[in-house]
């Protein structure tokens, strides 16, 4: 039996090499490489920019290694029914539960190498590449990007929605646009707006951007019978964060207002995101199912590649005669699925209507069904 363990691994190995490098080039060029490019165009250093994009790798690895695993045991099986050696296995009284182990056991060898690679080398590597994006975005004379943002009270209730449709500019360390909606502090307008502020720019007065000039202000009141003595639109043509009405503020420093959107769950263990959940708990937060949902996802993704090999090895010994390109296309299309069916999970997760363990799984859960039907036809 070892001479067949042998052979199946002999198979296998190679294409899951040749898979890993090719699904990480696609995944980089679709995900990073326009993104890198403009960096450069824009004037961030080359080294820089190289290194951002060797801090990307970690996870983009994370996600190729199941898609690697599938390739690879379509291709292996795939040469193995081609020369009808699986035919000569079978006469020889070898099922083919036996010739898909070693598939299962490198698929969950596989399994297991992601998820240690998932707690060791993505959170650091996610980091850094955050912060070196960071480092180069500030050094990025404009962009136009809009950013957004919520402020929130102590209560935990939305103080300020906070838009800057213009972008920002480093040199000048200006936002561009900005918009302001004000909510009631008045507790019988709870949720209500109070306000709307508007600047044709904001510029930062001091080094760590705390506090703002605003020019070309205006200020739509949107509840004027709060206070009979203001008028439903004013107009400044210069205001500072101590001189706005009802504390109006961007509420985040410059570099604050730039880092706002990143809540990536890859810079985090898996000790760590539990520690966050239980934290946003504490403090009153309801709204915890999509970081539950990532928290899973940390050990449901790399038991894909357990699974995707053995839909594989079902796969490739059925009698299709088909060529390594008929093999990728069976891969893309079982992978196009899984991630129809996984993003479709994450969002009845974060929802509610799944609960976030269940909704992280389900994918594996259905694969692994997949798997059996596929495994008992290959068995006839």
């Amino acid at each position: 039996m070892r001479l067949v363990d042998k052979l199946i691994c002999r198979e296998l190995i190679a294409p899951l090499f040749n898979s890993i490098f090719m699904f990480l080039m696609l995944l980089f060029a679709s995900a990073y490489l326009f993104k890198l490019t403009d960096l450069i165009t824009q004037g961030v250093s080359f080294s820089t920019v190289l290194r951002i994009g060797l801090y990307s790798l970690p996870t983009l690895i994370t996600q190729t290694l199941p898609m690697s695993m599938l390739l690879a045991s379509l291709l292996g099986f795939g040469r193995l029914s081609g020369d009808s050696e699986h035919i000569a296995l079978f006469a020889s009284g070898i099922s083919f539960f036996r010739i898909a182990l070693p598939v299962a056991f490198l698929g969950l060898l596989v399994s297991i190498i992601t998820i240690a690679w998932n707690e060791t080398v993505v959170p650091p590597a996610t980091r850094a590449y955050y912060d070196l994006l960071q480092h180069a975005t500030e050094h990025i004379k404009a962009t136009d990007k809009p950013l957004n943002y919520v402020i929130l009270r102590g209560d935990g209730h939305v103080d300020e929605f906070v838009d800057v449709d213009g972008g920002y500019d480093a040199k000048t360390r200006s936002l561009r646009r900005v918009n302001i909606l004000k909510m009631s502090d008045d507790p019988r307008y709870q949720g209500q707006p109070e306000l709307n502020l508007y600047a044709d720019h904001a510029i930062a007065k001091d080094p760590k951007g705390l506090d703002w000039d605003y020019f070309d202000v205006t200020v739509t009141w949107l509840r004027p019978e709060s206070n009979k003595n203001l008028y439903v639109y004013s107009h400044m043509n210069h205001a500072t964060t101590s001189t706005l009405p009802k504390n109006v503020r961007l509420g985040k420093d410059f570099r604050g207002i730039m880092e706002t959107g990143v809540t990536d769950n890859h810079r985090l263990t898996f000790a760590q995101l539990r520690r966050k959940i239980n934290e946003e708990r504490a403090e009153g937060s309801v709204d915890t199912r999509g970081d539950e949902v990532d928290l899973w996802e940390k050990i449901s993704l790399p038991l894909a590649s357990l699974i995707f090999g053995l839909v594989g090895a079902a796969l490739g010994v059925r009698p299709h005669r088909g060529s390594k390109a008929m093999g990728f296309g069976i891969a893309v299309s079982i992978i196009f699925v899984y991630w129809v069916v996984y993003h479709w999970m994450y969002i009845l997760g974060k929802t509610g209507s799944l609960p976030p363990a269940l909704a992280s799984f389900m994918s594996d859960i259905l694969g692994m069904i997949a798997a059996g039907v596929l495994i008992a036809k290959a068995r006839q």
